[in-house]
C-alpha cells in the first residue's frame, strides 16, 4: 500500500494542526491555572486588607458613637445637678419661711400669753383693792361705833351687816377667782394650741432625689474576621497533554488515511456506465 503525496501532505498538515491545537490547549490550561493561582493570592490579600479596613472603620464608628454618648452623659449629669441645686434652693427658701413663721408664732404666743396674764393680774388686783376697801369700811364702821360709845342691838346689827357684806364679797371673790383661774387656764391652753398650729402651718421642703445618669461603656475593639478559605484545582496533567497530542497524531493519520482512500476511489476505474456512454 503506497500513499500518494497529496494524502501524505493532507495527513501531515492535519497532524501538525492537531498537535498545534493540542499544544495550545495545554498552554491555555496551564495559563488558566497560573491565572487562578494569581487571582487566589490577590483575592486573599484583598480579603485581608478588607478585613483590616472594616475593623478600622468599625472601630472609628464605635469611638465616634462613644464620644457622642459621653457628651450626652455629661449633659444629662449637668442637668441632674441643676435639678438638685434647684431642690436645694427650694429647701433653703422654705426653711426661711418656716423660721419666720415659727418666730412670728413664738412672738405672738409670748405677747398674747403676757396680755392674758396681765389682764388676770389686773382683775386680781382690782378684787384685792375692793376687798381691802370693804375691810377698811368695816374697820371704819367699828371704829365709829366704838368712838360714839354706843351699845345695843342696832349697833350690833350695823357691825354684823358690814361683816356679812364683807363675807359675801369674799365668797363672791373666791367664786370669781375660781372662774377667772379656769378661764385663764383655757385661754392659755388656747394660746398654746394656736401657737402649735402656727408652728406646724409651715413644714420643711422635702428635696426630691435624682439619680445620676449611667455612664456609657467604652467600646471593645472589633474582632477581625479572617478571610474565607479558597481552593484551586490541580494543575494540568502532563499525561493529559500527551494524550491530547497522541489523539492529535491519530486524528492527523486518520485524516490522511481518509484522503488516500478518497483519492484511490477517484483513480480506480469502475464498470458502471456513466451518463453519455
Amino acid at each position: 500500500m503506497v500513499f500518494d503525496p497529496i494524502s501524505l501532505g493532507i495527513g501531515a498538515i492535519s497532524t501538525g494542526m492537531n498537535i498545534f491545537g493540542a499544544s495550545q490547549q495545554n498552554a491555555a490550561q496551564q495559563q488558566a491555572y497560573e491565572d487562578q493561582i494569581k487571582f487566589q493570592k490577590a483575592n486573599e490579600q484583598f480579603a485581608k486588607w478588607q478585613a483590616k479596613f472594616n475593623k478600622k472603620a468599625t472601630d472609628s464608628q464605635n469611638k465616634f458613637k462613644y464620644w457622642g454618648e459621653v457628651v450626652q452623659y455629661n449633659q444629662n449629669k449637668a442637668y441632674t445637678n441643676s435639678l438638685r441645686n434647684l431642690e436645694t434652693l427650694k429647701a433653703f427658701k422654705q426653711a426661711q419661711v418656716v423660721a419666720q413663721t415659727r418666730a412670728a408664732a413664738g412672738s405672738s404666743y409670748i405677747q398674747d400669753s403676757e396680755a392674758i396674764s396681765n389682764a388676770y393680774q389686773e382683775q386680781s388686783m382690782q378684787e384685792a383693792v375692793s376687798l381691802q376697801q370693804y375691810q377698811w369700811r368695816a374697820l371704819q364702821t367699828r371704829g365709829s361705833v366704838q368712838a360714839m360709845e354706843r351699845e345695843g342691838q342696832s349697833v350690833d346689827r350695823i357691825i354684823n351687816d358690814y361683816a356679812r357684806q364683807m363675807g359675801d364679797f369674799e365668797s363672791l371673790q373666791q367664786i370669781n377667782q375660781g372662774i377667772r383661774t379656769r378661764q385663764y387656764t383655757r385661754e392659755q391652753a388656747g394660746q398654746v394650741a394656736q401657737y402649735l398650729s402656727r408652728w406646724n402651718s409651715q413644714t420643711f421642703y422635702q428635696e426630691q432625689p435624682y439619680m445620676d445618669p449611667l455612664p456609657p461603656y467604652a467600646p471593645l475593639p472589633t474582632i477581625m474576621m479572617p478571610p474565607a478559605p479558597t481552593m484551586t484545582g490541580a494543575p494540568p496533567s502532563a499525561a493529559a497533554g500527551a494524550l491530547n497530542i497522541g489523539t492529535a497524531v491519530l486524528g492527523g493519520l486518520q485524516t490522511g488515511l481518509n484522503a488516500w482512500q478518497s483519492m484511490t476511489k477517484l483513480n480506480t476505474p469502475t464498470s458502471q456506465s456513466g451518463p453519455g456512454t
